[in-house]
C-alpha cells in the first residue's frame, strides 16, 4: 500500500524508534542484572530480609528488560509489514509496560523516603544483636558495614556498643563515624539509579506509543 510522504516519514521512524527501544530493552537488562549481581550491593541486601526490595526491583527490570528486547523486534516488524493488528498490540504492550516502569520508578522514589529510617533500624537492630544473635547474621552485617563504609554502630558511633559489649574490631580507625547516614545514602544512590532509568524509559515509551497510533491511523486511511 501507498502511504503519504509524511506516513512514509513516521513509518521509517517508527522502526528506527523500535531499534532504540530495542538497545533500551538490553540497557534495563543490563542494569537488573547489575543490580542483582553487584557485590557491592549484594554484601548488605544478602545480610538483612528488610532491603530485598533491591532484587525485588531487579528481578522487575530483567523481566521488563526481556520483554521489551521482543516487543521491540516486533515492532520494527509491525512498522515495515505495515500491519495495524501488530502496531495496535505494540501499543497495548507499550502501554503495559509504561505503567509497570512507571510504578517501579514512583515506588522507588517513595521507598528512597522512608529508607532513612528503614536502614537506621537495621543498624540499631544489628548493633543490639551483635553479641547476642547465635546465627551471627547480625555481626556479620554490622562487620560489612563497618569496614566497607568506614564507620561505627549506628546514631552516635562506638557510644552504640556501651550497653552491649565491647567494641567490635571492625571499628578501628573510626569510632566517632556513625553508620547510619552513610549506609542510607549509598543504599539510597543505588535505588535512584533504578528509579532514574526506569521514569526516563518510561517518558520515552509515550513517544512510542504515538508513532504506532499515528502510523495505524495513517494505514486505516489508505484501506479505505
Amino acid at each position: 500500500m501507498a502511504l503519504g510522504s509524511c506516513h512514509t516519514c513516521i513509518k521509517y521512524l517508527m522502526f528506527a524508534f523500535n531499534f532504540l527501544f530495542w538497545l533500551l530493552g538490553c540497557a534495563i537488562l543490563g542494569v537488573g542484572i547489575w543490580l542483582r549481581v553487584d557485590q557491592n550491593v549484594g554484601k548488605y541486601v544478602n545480610q538483612s530480609d528488610d532491603i530485598n526490595v533491591f532484587y525485588t526491583l531487579a528481578y522487575v527490570l530483567i523481566a521488563v528488560g526481556i520483554i521489551i528486547m521482543i516487543i521491540g523486534f516486533l515492532g520494527c516488524c509491525g512498522a515495515i509489514r505495515e500491519s495495524q493488528c501488530m502496531l495496535g498490540m505494540f501499543f497495548v504492550c507499550l502501554f503495559i509496560i509504561f505503567a509497570i516502569l512507571l510504578g517501579a520508578g514512583i515506588f522507588a522514589v517513595v521507598a528512597k523516603d522512608n529508607f532513612k529510617d528503614l536502614t537506621g533500624k537495621m543498624l540499631e537492630d544489628a548493633v543490639d544483636g551483635y553479641y547476642t544473635d547465635k546465627t551471627g547474621q547480625s555481626k556479620n552485617f554490622m562487620d560489612t558495614v563497618q569496614t566497607n563504609l568506614k564507620c561505627c554502630g549506628s546514631y552516635t558511633g562506638a557510644t552504640d556498643y556501651a550497653v552491649t559489649g565491647s567494641i567490635p574490631d571492625s571499628c578501628a580507625g573510626h569510632l566517632s563515624i556513625p553508620c547510619s547516614g552513610k549506609f542510607n545514602e549509598f543504599m539510597s544512590s543505588n535505588l535512584m539509579i533504578v528509579a532514574g532509568v526506569a521514569i526516563g524509559i518510561a517518558v520515552v515509551l509515550i513517544l512510542g506509543m504515538i508513532f504506532s497510533m499515528v502510523l495505524c491511523c495513517a494505514i486505516r486511511d489508505v484501506q479505505v
